[in-house]
């Protein structure tokens, strides 16, 4: 299967939670000052990485969307990017905004939001039928429309699922200065547990930094 690499590239606190907790949007982390600038970082290194997509779940969005936080200046935008990728498989997203916008659904999805993507000419690719979007199949045509280096930032769920696909390649991570805690706060990773350490996935270190903040970052190839 011809497909894009898959690059995790996430920030955290210390103890892996990607948010305060459960419909908080992370931003306020760097709103307070609190993140040691590891969103900053982390934004600014998808170009580093040379991603040419960056990609995202719907419910991170919906979380966003209904927890806003306002920042004094805006973050980095990375600029070799060619399109923000959204996978929607239940076509749950009613679009305002649309630059820059390509998204990924189900073959199955309601005929009403495929008439929205149409009527606001949001480009989309379906892949797959029932509960779940098809990640490999999106991948072979997402690799079909030129892409070839994607930066992932689940959610949770998300990147568990491309874990557990075997569909992540390296993994970029930013920790934060910050311990939350909490039992149900969303985390890197999500999804069903292991019924054998053997599938793992194994991590082999290709770098690190200690940067300014109190932020630490780690760079690992993900063993195939």
């Amino acid at each position: 299967m011809k497909r894009p690499r898959i690059i995790l590239n996430i920030f955290s606190s210390v103890d892996g939670k990607t948010t305060t907790a459960r419909d908080r949007n992370v931003t306020e982390w760097t709103a307070k000052g609190l993140d040691g600038d590891a969103h900053e970082y982390t934004n600014r290194l998808y170009d580093e990485l040379n991603c040419d997509g960056l990609v995202s779940g719907s419910e991170t969005l919906m979380v966003f969307g209904n927890h806003w936080v306002e920042l004094d200046r805006p973050l980095y935008e990375p600029k070799k990017s060619k399109a923000y990728i959204v996978f929607d498989g239940r076509g749950r997203i009613n679009w305002y905004q649309s630059d820059g916008l390509l998204v990924v659904t189900r073959e199955d999805v309601s005929n009403d939001y495929i008439q929205q993507l149409k009527e606001k000419e949001i480009p989309y690719i379906q892949a797959g039928k029932g509960d779940y979007i098809d990640l490999h199949l999106a991948l072979e045509k997402l690799y079909e429309k030129g892409f070839r280096r994607l930066g992932l930032n689940g959610g949770a769920l998300m990147n568990g699922a491309f874990l557990r696909e075997g569909l992540i390649d390296e993994v970029s991570l930013f920790f934060a200065p910050l311990a939350i805690g909490g039992s149900n706060t969303p985390s890197i990773f999500d999804g069903p547990e292991l019924e054998t350490l053997d599938d793992a996935a194994k991590l082999e270190l290709l770098d690190m930094k200690k940067l300014r903040g109190g932020t630490v970052w780690l760079h690992y190839l993900v063993k195939q």
